[in-house]
């Protein structure tokens, strides 16, 4: 729960409460206690953020009912996105089966979702069938619902080797949400983070292009650099700082 107050203090208007212990339990009791500390906070809930993996068919009956939980709790916390994950592997590995999979679990939560008045909004998440613009793409064209978009982040589509240019045109209007850090890829693969202005994602040019689309959902900061771990507070506050300059020198009204 400090992570709560920690937030309100540091001047974010809402919170991308993580749906996974030991953050938040969806029993009713927590739920209840856990909306009333954000209220408490003067904070608003972005998104209740589930890490989901549909692609599994042997899991895939406990991770839709799971989903079906957070989707009902949604209105306690006055959210209308969901952000979620379609699970590995990443799409040039996977196979009809995953899609297959993923299929079952969209036609059985997209109903739920519409009768709560919710979004489900998919990350573009690095190894999961999301991984590229073309990956999203075809999610979408899976779901024809409205009900069922995307949260970007534009840092993992970068590592994928994606073009602002194109991916956030090509996604407008099915963009709820966004996840905004930055980073660069190492030799071996991995993926090093760092301060929201150092990496391979140009957020004055990131922003600007989501400055001429219809946009106005939150823009997220995801604070995943070593950093982050030793001082939060800080490192939290820094990316903020941060941000707030990109969107003052691009005009941005978010």
């Amino acid at each position: 729960m400090e992570a709560i107050e920690t937030t309100g203090r540091i001047g974010f208007p809402a919170i991308e409460l993580a749906c996974a212990k030991p953050h938040f339990d969806a029993t009713l009791e927590d739920s209840s206690r856990t909306a009333e500390r954000i209220q408490k906070a003067g904070l608003q809930v972005s998104a209740l953020s589930l890490f989901n993996s549909f692609t599994d068919r042997a899991r895939l009956d406990d991770q839709i009912r799971e989903a079906k939980t957070y989707i009902r709790l949604a209105p306690l916390f006055h959210t209308q996105v969901l952000k979620m994950t379609p699970g590995p592997p990443g799409s040039a590995e996977a196979t009809e089966e995953h899609w297959r999979c993923f299929r079952i679990a969209l036609e059985q939560l997209a109903p739920v979702a519409e009768k709560a008045g919710v979004c489900l909004a998919f990350e573009t998440h690095m190894r999961q069938l999301t991984d590229t613009l073309a990956g999203a793409k075809r999610l979408l064209e899976m779901a024809k619902t409205s009900v069922v978009g995307l949260t970007v982040d534009f840092s993992n589509l970068m590592f994928a080797g994606e073009d602002m240019h194109e991916v956030i045109p090509t996604l407008e209007g099915r963009m709820y949400n966004t996840h905004l850090k930055n980073g660069t890829v190492g030799k071996d693969g991995s993926w090093r983070f760092s301060a929201l202005d150092d990496g391979l994602t140009d957020y004055l040019e990131v922003l600007s292009l989501l400055r001429d689309t219809d946009y106005r959902g939150y823009l997220t900061i995801e604070c995943l650099s070593p950093d982050a771990r030793e001082r939060p507070a800080e490192t939290a506050g820094r990316d903020l700082d941060i941000l707030r300059h990109f969107l003052k020198h691009v005009g941005y009204q978010s």
